[in-house]
């Protein structure tokens, strides 16, 4: 499945995937499986998702469901993913990432039929891997539920109206009989290919989603736009900065030391008194070749100077990405970059379904530190200090 832009589309469900970093084993006994069952349960619950299958594997999982329009698929990957690496690491006295670094989520039309071919794809995956005789037998799928519900424990996760949905669609005909009779079909054997294009459902559904993406990207385009740099010092030797992103301005104290103090957020009206850094031609695209094709290393610090997370940003060809938040779905982006003296100065803006992301960096004698501000829907704005400890280029 494709990077696509994450977009919702009303009466669609998600067939998402999460694989191991290097195809590590996440899962190594029953009590691992129970406790990820478990993690599913509590934000299915909280974030009002409809399961309709799903297999857990040693090494990666398969889950189909459905959320509302008041949910992202990726803050609830996110949030089920960090705390199953929480669980883990704690309990194998492990450190860092357990998931790849971004789950795969391909949108799906909500057909019945469709639903019910996927669902067989699914349960079908242990025993195409060699992990079960049959597929039926495997424990920790949701297999034996679309045999006989009232018979079988879920778990806890209550998906008996979601499986009953589609079992209906066979019209009386064995759910085994038909998962058998699929795993012959030779165009069924073709879903993985169709997963693989993010989308699958009607040509109609196909050409919406690709309206979505195209209507995305496009917003994303004008709002990522960011505007000059101004600075100016004041009595106390601190260097303010006036950053203008979108549709504001940033007001920025650096003390001496480069920690970034507050923000104070103001209207495009706001006078600005200082002038703008004059460049002469051809400066930033030599600065840009010099930070083109770089990674970083860096350590994320909140304002009181706590630790957050270490985390690794990339400028290569002339796109900027962040490790840790594309897993929270903000794409790689173009960025901006002026020169300020010695320093050189870059800023960028990423938005996805999650909210909006401004950073802005200075890199001064192989050394690199800056701001975050995360503002994510629902929630209240983070800032975040950075310092790089490491780089190289590639």
């Amino acid at each position: 499945m494709p990077r696509l832009p994450r977009v919702h589309i009303e009466g669609s469900a998600y067939y998402v995937t999460c694989k191991g970093l290097q195809n590590q084993v996440i899962f190594k006994d029953k009590r691992d499986y129970e406790m990820y069952f478990g993690l599913l349960k509590k934000y299915k619950e909280q974030y009002n998702v409809k399961l309709y299958a799903y297999t857990l594997m040693h090494n990666h999982l398969h889950l189909l469901m459905e959320v509302d329009d008041k949910t992202s698929i990726s803050t609830l990957m996110h949030d089920l993913s960090s705390s199953y690496t929480k669980y883990f690491n704690g309990r194998y006295q492990r450190k860092g990432h357990l998931f790849r670094e971004r789950f795969k989520a391909a949108l799906i039309e909500k057909d019945p039929l469709l639903l019910l071919n996927l669902s067989a794809y699914i349960h079908l995956n242990p025993k195409r891997l060699n992990l079960a005789i049959q597929a039926r037998t495997y424990p920790h799928s949701s297999y034996a539920l679309y045999l006989d519900y009232l018979q079988q424990n879920d778990r806890g996760l209550n998906i008996k109206s979601e499986v009953d949905g589609i079992v209906n669609q066979l019209l009386g005909e064995n759910y085994a009989d038909f998962v058998s009779r699929m795993a012959d079909n030779e165009e069924f054997l073709k879903t993985h290919k169709k997963l693989r294009k993010g989308m699958v459902g009607s040509k109609e559904f196909i050409k919406k989603v690709k309206s979505e993406i195209e209507k995305q990207r496009a917003q994303a385009q004008v709002e990522e736009t960011p505007t000059p740099v101004n600075s100016e010092n004041d009595a106390d030797g601190k260097k303010k900065l006036l950053i203008g992103v979108g549709t504001a301005l940033m007001l920025v104290t650096l003390s001496v030391s480069g920690v970034y103090v507050y923000f104070n957020y103001m209207r495009n009206e706001t006078k600005q008194t200082s002038e703008p850094v004059v460049q002469a031609p051809g400066v930033v695209q030599e600065e840009e070749k010099r930070l083109n094709d770089t990674v970083w290393q860096i350590t994320l610090m909140t304002l009181d100077g706590k630790l957050f997370r270490n985390d690794h940003i990339s400028f290569i060809k002339g796109k900027f990405i962040s490790a840790y938040f594309s897993r929270l779905d903000f794409p790689q982006i173009n960025y901006s970059v002026v020169v300020d003296g010695d320093k050189i100065i870059w800023e960028t803006m990423q938005r996805s379904s999650q909210g909006k992301l401004s950073w802005r960096g200075e890199v001064k004698n192989g050394q690199m530190n800056g701001i975050i501000n995360l503002r994510e829907n629902g929630k209240q704005p983070q800032d975040f200090s950075f310092k790089s400890f490491k780089y190289r280029r590639r």
